[in-house]
């Protein structure tokens, strides 16, 4: 088995891909249908893509695969009926991602790849561990390859971060009181002395890298470091976990 390593690809552009017009029209028809009087047409949606540059994301939750094989992500993931978004509008869609029809239906947010790697954000199935962590990356990486799961909470002294490649989880690091690792250290952990993990009570497995920015950095890309010069490719995409369930419903529709 293969070590997970941050470097995937190389792209030298830094702004968003502008959608295929029919994809475009599939995003007026959401607009459209949640908010008619507004005036969005095609030459909008484009200035709205092209006008994008990469920024600082959120870091409480999020999912990482490899931006070669994302497309794999949506059927592994049970998502449908994706259409093209800017970051801001699928962002914003995480603040109202749950309504019922009458079950539960989410909407996930598959950013742009950004230096080889595309984000996902699924606020609701991952806080309610209807996406179980460890489970969900190891379903992931079983068709994208790779797989990471990012979680923290300050206020709870909560933090997880786990890596799966090809089905299997490798590494792992779990954090709500004492911490607890899993798997082998990988070749960019820095670790402990001897001396240190002794007077710690470290287990052997243990490493340096507890902070969820750090795990990023080194198996794929941290969200919150993300800048105007980070590579960028493609466009995001937002998707619902019930198929013919609408884009409507959530409240609000997000600015694009």
């Amino acid at each position: 088995m293969s070590v997970p390593s941050a470097s995937v690809g190389v792209m030298t552009t830094t702004s968003a891909a502008v959608p295929a017009p029919e994809e475009i029209a599939a995003l007026l028809a959401v607009l459209d249908a949640g908010a008619p009087a507004r005036g969005v047409d095609e030459p909008v949606v484009r200035r709205a893509f092209e006008a994008e540059r990469p920024g600082p994301l959120p870091d409480h939750w999020w999912l990482a695969v490899p931006g070669g094989t994302y497309e794999e992500a949506f059927a592994a993931l049970g998502l449908h009926d994706r259409i093209p978004v800017t970051v801001r509008y699928g962002l914003a869609a995480q603040t109202d991602d749950e309504k019922f029809t009458p079950g539960p239906v989410h909407r996930v947010f598959v950013t742009p790849e950004y230096a080889g790697w595309r984000l996902i954000y699924a606020e609701s199935p991952l806080r309610e561990t209807t996406w179980w962590p460890h489970e969900v990356i190891e379903r992931l990486s079983a068709v994208c390859g790779r797989a990471q799961v990012f979680f923290q909470d300050p206020f709870a002294d909560s933090v997880i971060w786990a890596a799966a490649e090809d089905g299997v989880l490798v590494r792992g690091y779990w954090r709500y009181g004492e911490p607890e690792w899993t798997g082998e250290p990988l070749p960019w952990e820095p670790l402990p002395s001897a001396e240190d993990a002794d007077e710690n009570g470290l287990e052997l497995n243990a490493s340096l890298v507890e902070s969820i920015g750090a795990a990023a950095a080194g198996l794929s890309v941290d969200p919150a470091a993300i800048t105007v010069d980070t590579p960028v490719r493609g466009h995001g995409w937002l998707a619902l976990t019930a198929s013919g369930a609408g884009h409507d419903g959530f409240g609000d529709a997000p600015v694009l």
